[in-house]
């Protein structure tokens, strides 16, 4: 009889602490959503403007448009999420080969920078889509295309 006390009680005991670890382990994903991001620039003043905010047009691929005026003058951008978060703050990997984006060329982001902004300079007024590739392995790949002028 005393054995079986003896087990009811760390019974009793086992489902009480059971109970209180229920949902004490928060999800974690190790994944950003990238969903969040927008396109952030002199020309939204670095604002999250929800006319610029990224959506997929492929699998890890996000992009977005905007008619930018050909004055000569550079455009500074990166893409962010609305929090400037960390892992979700994307500037240029290297100086010296990211930094400035061509028409149609592919450079590479750092999602961890805090003041390097990639720079475009357009030839042409018109629209121009902005793209940031999380698909393929390293650093993302930023790209910038005319759709129409």
């Amino acid at each position: 009889m005393r054995i079986i006390h003896r087990y009811l009680k760390l019974a009793v005991v086992g489902l009480m602490l059971s109970g209180c670890a229920s949902n004490v382990i928060p999800t974690f994903s190790d994944t950003p959503d990238y969903s969040s991001l927008y396109l952030r620039g002199v020309f939204t003043w670095w604002e999250a403007d929800e006319k610029y905010k990224l959506v997929e047009i492929s699998n890890n691929k996000y992009a977005t448009s905007i008619r930018l005026i050909a004055d000569g003058q550079p455009y500074d951008f990166r893409f962010a999420d609305s929090n400037w978060s960390p892992n979700l703050n994307c500037g240029y990997l290297k100086a010296n080969s990211d930094q400035i984006v061509k028409l149609g060329q592919s450079v590479k982001a750092n999602c961890e920078s805090k003041d390097e902004n990639f720079r475009f300079t357009p030839t042409e007024t018109g629209l121009y889509q902005f793209s940031i590739d999380f698909s393929g392995y390293g650093s993302p790949i930023v790209q910038i295309s005319l759709k129409d002028n």
